[in-house]
């Protein structure tokens, strides 16, 4: 800190020398075009500059990386010496200039690495978190909706093979009707009537040739037709219908097509779910 002050002294001691220099030997040169002009004096600029220092306003580097004024000080002595050489200028002198010197470009340049390396740690930090946003939300963009229909035909055709028992639900032997109830009642969570004739009064009619894949279709598959409901199934798709059957004592796949019987016994079709296809 002595060192500093020792520095501070002697550039106002050669500043007030030039002052000095200037007031005696080109003041009496001043021609009366510019008597009109009052010129900072040495005394004034240094007072002002003492009282700042002593006041607080202009305070003294207190860190030891530094040997000089910080840079925003110099440029605040740049300006006030840069008016006294404004107004030197006219009077006949425009080789006597004063300046202080600029900080080291050691020093501004180790600042200037220093901000750069914060500013590219910190430009880090935000990419990091920008990548996680935009991982989130690819995330949550890659789960596709399945529709209703399709997960009641997959569940459907999961249940392939396992036996008919009269008058069981599941969830490994059916009944035709309780086969039907077990496959909605675990993809949609609709709970239809538990036997075949009221399955057949829910949801929407549909007749043959407008069957979508998940809707229900009933039959009367007893000897003497009578016209009433007594078997179930689900469509699926082509003329493909899953459902268990007494007959064949399981649970299979049926194409109208291939077995006519059930195509002259179909009686209508019964829609819950909605379906594309």
């Amino acid at each position: 800190m002595d060192k500093i002050r020792n520095i501070l002294l002697i550039i106002l001691l050669f500043q007030f020398l030039v002052f000095l220099y200037v007031k005696l030997v080109y003041e009496q040169n001043i021609t009366p075009k510019y008597s009109t002009v009052t010129p900072t004096t040495f005394e004034n600029l240094i007072e002002d500059s003492i009282s700042e220092i002593m006041d607080g306003a202009k305070e003294l580097p207190q860190s030891s990386e530094y040997t000089i004024w910080d840079k925003e000080m110099i440029a605040k002595l740049n300006k006030e010496i840069q008016n006294f050489n404004n107004q030197v200028e006219p009077m006949g002198n425009p080789n006597i200039a004063l300046k202080i010197e600029s900080v080291p470009k050691a020093v501004i340049q180790e600042k200037v690495n220093k901000t750069t390396k914060e500013a590219v740690k910190h430009k880090k930090i935000e990419k990091k978190i920008v990548e996680v946003k935009v991982a989130k939300k690819e995330k949550k963009k890659i789960v596709p909706k399945i529709p209703i229909s399709k997960k009641v035909a997959k569940y459907a055709k999961g249940k392939l093979g396992q036996k008919y028992v009269w008058g069981a639900t599941g969830p490994n032997t059916f009944d035709c009707s309780g086969f039907t109830r077990d496959v909605f009642l675990c993809t949609t969570g609709i709970k239809i009537p538990r036997v075949s004739r009221n399955q057949a009064k829910i949801g929407t009619y549909v007749k043959y040739k407008e069957l979508k894949r998940g809707d229900m279709v009933f039959f009367d598959t007893e000897k003497k037709y009578t016209g009433k409901v007594n078997h179930v199934g689900i469509y699926l798709s082509k003329g493909n219908f899953i459902h268990a059957s007494s007959a064949r004592k399981k649970v299979i796949i049926t194409n109208f097509k291939k077995k006519p019987f059930y195509k002259k016994r179909f009686l209508w079709g019964r829609r819950v779910v909605k379906s594309k296809s």
